[in-house]
This record gives C-alpha cells, sequence and structure tokens, in this order.
C-alpha cells in the first residue's frame, strides 16, 4: 500500500472505532436507563445488515471489536511512520 491507501485506510478506521465507541455509550446509557425505570438489566441489540442472520450485539461484543480495530489501527500507523522514514516505496 501507498501512503495515500495507508492514510486513507487510518480515516477509515478512526471512523469505525468512533461509530462502535458511540454504540457502546448508547448501550450503557439503554441499560441504566432501563435499570433506573424497570429494574431490568437484560438489553438485546441485533445487528441487522446480515440478511440471512441477526447478530446479537453485547457490550462485549462491541468491546472486542474496539480491541481488533485499535489493533489494526495499530498496524497501519507503524506502516505509516515506517514509509515516512523510509525512501517512499509501498508496502505490501
Amino acid at each position: 500500500m501507498n501512503m495515500e491507501e495507508l492514510i486513507n485506510e487510518r480515516n477509515y478506521i478512526l471512523g469505525e472505532i468512533r461509530a462502535y465507541e458511540d454504540l457502546q455509550l448508547a448501550l450503557e446509557q439503554i441499560k441504566r436507563f432501563n435499570m433506573e425505570n424497570f429494574t431490568e438489566t437484560t438489553l438485546k441489540v441485533y445487528d441487522a445488515s446480515a440478511n440471512s442472520e441477526m447478530e446479537e450485539i453485547t457490550e462485549s461484543v462491541v468491546a472486542i471489536k474496539i480491541d481488533e480495530l485499535t489493533d489494526y489501527l495499530l498496524k497501519i500507523s507503524e506502516n505509516i511512520n515506517r514509509l515516512k522514514n523510509d525512501d517512499g516505496s509501498e508496502i505490501p
């Protein structure tokens, strides 16, 4: 990948991380609201993007996804730094 592709990928991953952090915050707020108003802690949210199956999205699923995206972001950033320090050749 060249520098432009790496930067675009980094920006895309940053956007995904922000979206999952927003989802994590929303799940926490809904859970807190339910506990305060209905003494109910069960919350079920589903990802309907896959037409064949609806995957349940839990707080732990969101946390794992944020960790995975953060690890990938670190690798992208390392590649960007390597390209900046090298002669500008591409990274496979």
